[in-house]
């Protein structure tokens, strides 16, 4: 297997009594370094992978056309398309050639249970089609047909599967069983599921829901908040999942795929994405990889914001860096203000502005309100989402609210508890 370089890839973020400055990195995509190497992907999952529209491989040729934009070299690898190296595709007048190589299957589950077969069973139950394609990177997306079927909790029913293990303990048994059946520099890829449009699906989702949650599911609004709990509590597990995992030292990274397909103009048919929502799949997958081999030059978007604190003191600091710098400094008048950045093999410049001003206003902030209307829901958390995979500048949101977990970073952890905050209190 081929080593990686690994890049941090962070937003710093300074944090007071009331008082904040953060610069935003993201991804040159027209910078793309490799070392040349040609990496082998194998993309897994159910429909979404396969491609479910017209059966013309869906996010999958998106993603090999913008690793290809990005100077990566890949190898599509998987038993399905496997007698063939190349496919085109015209898009908007471009025609895409790609390796159409996966191991997407319509209509799978995590696991097999009733009515459903499981991408367990086919990548373990008949030898091992980890070791056999030797990946060096796999690309998971799984779930759909989980939540589709309402088999999110333990349903206590006929299906040995889903009476005994919830989505995520099927899910993290999955991904257990890939990494050890995986070399210790290949990477696993986990991605979030979209959201449904179950009121405009009623009929796929109705009578699931109904018998396994006991709702009303012909009130729609009611349906689509179950739903959308469901979703919400997958994705907050998938999550915790990579996090997990990257913390126990295995290559796992999170995709949130979720951010990138909107549930009114990226879905087919209320499950599957359309080819816009496919589009943006793919580019947000060869971002991702980008951005983990490290292909490409940081460039640095400076916001310095203001707030007021308690002692009336007003403090605008505001950090300026170049493409490769990051900066942590701590200045103090009356209040301490600490911008905190990790990064490998980085120098440190500083430019510090302190103003003191006198008002006589403290605005208030409410943690979780990333749009600032004065209302914690899921478009916050959206919003944190697309903010965190610079689809949102940092102009758009509150940024004071986004730190969920209070550790100074704004990343997919405070995604995570926003998640699991309106879990709870729905």
């Amino acid at each position: 297997m081929k080593k990686r370089n690994w890049i941090a890839f962070i937003t710093a973020v300074g944090v007071a009594a009331g008082t904040m400055a953060s610069t935003a990195y993201v991804t040159n995509a027209g910078a793309a370094e490799t070392d040349g190497s040609e990496y082998k992907i194998m993309c897994v999952g159910d429909s979404i992978t396969h491609g479910y529209i017209s059966g013309d491989n869906g996010y999958r040729k998106y993603l090999c056309y913008y690793l290809q934009e990005k100077g990566i070299s890949y190898d599509m690898v998987g038993p399905e398309n496997s007698w063939s190296d190349e496919a085109t595709y015209d898009w908007n007048g471009t025609t895409i050639t790609y390796d159409p190589q996966h191991c997407g299957y319509s209509g799978y589950a995590i696991q097999q249970y009733g009515g459903r077969s499981g991408i367990y069973e086919t990548l373990f139950g008949n030898g091992d089609m980890v070791k056999t394609y030797d990946p060096d990177m796999i690309l998971l997306q799984i779930g759909t047909n989980d939540l589709l079927d309402a088999r999110l909790d333990k349903t206590n029913d006929i299906d040995v599967v889903t009476d005994s293990n919830d989505a995520i303990e099927r899910l993290e048994k999955l991904v257990d069983k890939i990494l050890e059946s995986s070399d210790s520099t290949d990477t696993l890829f986990l991605a979030s599921i979209p959201f449904f449009d179950a009121e405009v699906r009623a009929d796929w989702f109705g009578n699931n829901y109904s018998w396994i949650y006991g709702i009303d599911a012909s009130n729609t609004a009611v349906l689509q908040a179950k739903v959308d709990e469901c979703v919400a509590a997958y994705n907050a597990g998938v999550m915790t999942i990579a996090a997990e995992k990257k913390s126990q030292g295995y290559n796992v990274e999170f995709c949130d795929i979720n951010s990138v397909v909107d549930m009114k103009s990226g879905l087919y048919d209320g499950v599957h994405p359309n080819e816009s929502g496919y589009a943006e799949m793919g580019k947000l997958w060869a971002n991702t990889i980008s951005s983990y081999l490290g292909a490409g030059q940081l460039e640095s978007t400076t916001t310095a914001t203001t707030m007021t604190t308690s002692s009336e003191t007003t403090i605008t600091t505001e950090t300026t860096t170049t493409s490769s710098e990051i900066t942590a400094q701590t200045t103090t008048t009356n209040v301490t203000t600490s911008s905190i950045a990790e990064t490998t093999s980085i120098t440190k410049t500083e430019t510090t502005a302190i103003t003191t001003t006198t008002t006589s206003s403290v605005p208030v902030i409410i943690q979780g309100d990333v749009n600032g209307d004065g209302d914690i829901s899921m478009v916050d958390c959206v919003w944190l989402r697309k903010y965190i995979v610079n689809l949102k500048d940092i102009s758009e949101i509150n940024y004071a609210a986004c730190d969920m977990d209070g550790d100074g970073y704004v990343n997919i952890f405070d995604v995570l508890r926003l998640l699991k905050f309106l879990v709870l209190i729905s």
